[in-house]
């Protein structure tokens, strides 16, 4: 006797259900209006808090014990003693042209040094004088102690006297003038006091 057939009838397809109906965590509608400025402030916050989290993260230690104030390889003390440097602040306060462009013109930086003990230097470079600290650093400093002093910014004889040149220059120079005085051995050595007072 043969054994009654059943139909294998397709089973119903489910009915849709909500997204988050899994969802554990919490949901936030977002209005129909959004803050622009509230919304670019909240991303400035993150991405300073996720830079500051890798700067953190990706610090090496400095031979002398923990930094006080970190700028990529190079330590720069807080002047409690571990630091031999005599400046305190460095920055590259402005330029100006001298002399006539046909007649060989050049452009002088304002370096404003400010000492530990509060006393400001006023020292008028041109380009050449970075090019010769450099110089005298490679030729005078420890061989360990070489790779401290970051490169100079490159010469560019066609954009010398367009200002967006100069003030690129003169912001690549001051990071490289902090970075060799505010170093806690460098900046004290006898090549950068020369060349301050000279």
């Amino acid at each position: 006797m043969a054994s009654p057939r059943t139909s294998s009838a397709p089973s119903p397809s489910p009915s849709p259900s909500h997204p988050f109906r899994n969802t554990t965590g919490l949901l936030v509608v977002l209005p129909d209006k959004i803050d622009v400025e509230e919304e670019s402030r909240l991303y400035d916050e993150t991405c300073d808090d996720q830079d500051a989290q890798a700067s953190r993260a990706s610090r090496p230690r400095s031979p002398q014990g923990p930094p006080s104030i970190f700028s990529r390889d190079i330590w720069l003390g807080d002047n409690s003693g571990e630091s031999r440097a005599f400046a305190r602040d460095v920055k590259l306060s402005g330029w100006t042209n001298v002399g006539d462009k046909l007649g060989g013109a050049y452009i002088v930086y304002d370096c404003v040094i400010r000492t530990k003990e509060g006393t400001t230097i006023h020292a008028h470079k041109r380009y050449s004088a970075f090019v010769e600290l450099y110089e005298a650093l490679r030729r005078s400093l420890p061989r360990h102690q070489q790779h401290f002093v970051p490169a100079l910014p490159p010469k560019s004889p066609f954009a010398r006297y367009r200002p967006a040149f100069l003030d690129r220059r003169r912001r690549q120079l001051q990071y490289w003038l902090s970075a060799v005085l505010l170093h806690p051995e460098i900046g004290a050595c006898q090549a950068v006091r020369f060349w301050v007072m000279d």
